[in-house]
């Protein structure tokens, strides 16, 4: 007789829950791209031929769709890596000096000396 034996779940991938294809972000943003396709054709078709609005539309749609849903540097998504890129060049590059020791002062400079006079070889 077969050993049940029980399996914690993998939680380190997304799992891929629209048809077994894609997770949910990456659906959204294809979504989010047949949204920006569409409203630049409706807008175009207007004025010029439909064929060619179609062409044009698909630019945009296809250019913020497909990078956003499915480029990945190292691990991160693009959202992700676009978020951590931001924050780090906000971020202050100042180091902040605390350390009173200065050469000038003369406890400072007499316990320079005297480190340099200490033998390590011992």
């Amino acid at each position: 007789m077969a050993r049940l034996y029980r399996i914690s779940a993998d939680t380190s991938e997304k799992e891929k829950a629209v048809g077994g294809i894609l997770t949910f972000g990456q659906a959204g943003w294809l979504v989010l791209g047949l949204i920006i396709f569409a409203a630049v054709f409706v807008g175009l078709s207007r004025a010029i031929p439909a064929v060619l609005a179609f062409i044009i539309g698909l630019v945009p749609g296809l250019g913020i769709a497909l990078p956003f849903a499915f480029f990945k540097k190292g691990e991160l998504t693009l959202v992700q890596y676009l978020g951590w890129r931001m924050k780090f060049e906000r971020k202050n590059r100042n180091m902040i000096n605390t350390l009173t020791y200065r050469l000038d002062r003369p406890e400072d400079y007499a316990r320079e000396q005297k480190t340099k006079e200490v033998d390590f070889t011992a």
